[in-house]
């Protein structure tokens, strides 16, 4: 039976090599003749019979791009490439990044709008329905543990650099094309090939990023994995590493681990700003002491005094502290470092637009005429004072339902001042006839 499955095996085999170029047919009776001596009694005792095995593996795995590499030129390519015929040749936008797609057999080859090759992915391998790498890191160690005098210790160890490396280009390929959840798989892999104590090159880097993508991929009890893994390592990359895990934690519901977190990296990097903002924002959505985001957000200010978002956020602090005047100067600051801040402008009509109403439900309470007539004309130059940034909003805007908001506000305030003056009335007349 043996035999037969052997001879259906070499049958199979000289079919494919058929329809395979002269150096695939070379690489495929590598790989089964490699293979084959991992099987053999005699042979598989030895180190050498899995490092050749490996090597097999390797070789195939990389052949489609050997003598490629990242920052080729289109022409240096071809030249490379000269031999193989492209398929087809397309335009394609990945992740907001133009690339020019040369679509080959077993490849398809991504160059950068300056005509550099930045990445490939292999389409069809030499040998299908393997995976390569991962069989390769198989064998390199079962060679290691049959090498106990060490005399195979260099092939080894350029083997493992070598699956190591290939994962990482693998990984970034992924990454660039949006793949998180591949890309994370890969690095972990390149980590866990580099580390092998045949080789023990522990690169804290690529845990890192095999958690970040992850955390991208939104599969965070993986990204809780491999940071907490960054932490014991001490890699703390000057404190995003704490704040990617809290962030973690965060997305899992678990927001006391997450501000534990985030305080902890504060002690140590107090001017990491991913901390800072972090903070900042785990503290307004769970309501908790404004005085404490304020010394947050404080400290972000003095890192980056240009960044209107922290003066945006400090205004709706102080607005939900009841202090509308501090917070409209906070709202306004933002939109003089950035004129086109959209939400600067908008939460500064608001809170005018919030005010007011506060104004009408006083006056509908007061008694007094003469206090009453004060009350609404305090309300009309409220409502007055919403206009110009609700109207730079209108502006600004080009989100569709939040365009409609901004619109019922208008129309609203304008109704209440339509009889003020004819340029009124003709406001309310356009935002009316836009709600309609």
């Amino acid at each position: 039976m043996k035999k037969l499955v052997s001879a259906a095996l070499m049958l199979l085999l000289v079919l494919q090599l058929g329809a395979q170029p002269k150096e695939v047919q070379n690489l495929l009776k590598n790989y089964e003749k490699t293979k084959q001596q991992t099987e053999n009694p005699k042979r598989a005792d030895k180190a050498v019979t899995w490092i050749r095995y490996a090597q097999a593996l390797t070789k195939a795995y990389v052949h489609p791009t050997q003598n490629l590499w990242a920052g080729l030129s289109s022409l240096e390519a071809r030249v490379i490439l000269k031999d193989q015929r492209a398929l087809s040749t397309e335009y394609k936008t990945v992740q907001g990044e133009e690339y020019e797609v040369v679509s080959y057999e077993d490849k398809d080859l991504y160059y950068n709008t300056e005509g550099k090759l930045t990445f490939w992915v292999i389409t069809k391998p030499v040998i299908e329905d393997v995976d390569l790498l991962d069989e390769a890191f198989k064998a390199y160690k079962k060679a290691a543990e049959l090498d106990t005098k060490g005399s195979s210790k260099s092939d080894i160890q350029e083997g493992l650099t070598t699956i190591a490396n290939n994962h990482i280009n693998d990984a970034m390929a992924s990454y660039t094309l949006g793949n998180f959840s591949v890309a994370s798989q890969k690095f972990e892999e390149s980590f866990y090939a580099a580390s092998h104590p045949a080789l023990n090159t522990v690169d804290t880097t690529i845990v890192y990023y095999a958690g970040l993508t992850a955390l991208m991929d939104r599969n965070h009890e993986r990204a809780v994995r491999f940071f907490t893994q960054c932490l014991e390592m001490d890699y703390e990359s000057s404190g995003d590493t704490y704040a990617n895990l809290a962030e973690s934690y965060k997305q899992m519901g678990n927001i006391d681990k997450s501000k534990e977190l985030l305080s902890l990296g504060f002690t140590k990097y107090p001017d990491s700003q991913s901390i800072l903002v972090a903070l900042i924002n785990i503290y307004l959505e769970s309501n908790d002491d404004p005085n404490k985001v304020l010394e947050f957000i404080h400290r972000a200010q003095d890192n980056e005094p240009n960044n209107p978002s922290l003066y945006y956020a400090e205004g709706n602090v102080l607005k939900g502290l009841g202090k509308l005047d501090e917070a409209l100067a906070m709202y306004e600051k933002s939109t003089q470092i950035d004129p086109g801040f959209f939400f600067g402008f908008f939460q500064m009509g608001q809170t005018y637009y919030d005010r007011a109403v506060d104004i009408q439900t006083a006056a509908s309470d007061e008694l007094d005429d003469n206090k009453y007539l004060k009350l609404v004309e305090e309300l009309d130059e409220t409502l007055e004072s919403a206009i110009a940034p609700f109207e730079k909003s209108f502006e600004l805007i080009e989100d569709a339902e939040i365009k409609t908001v901004v619109i019922e506000y208008l129309k609203n305030i304008y109704f209440r001042l339509r009889t003020k003056s004819p340029e009124y009335e003709a406001a309310y007349e356009k935002y009316n006839n836009m709600v309609e």
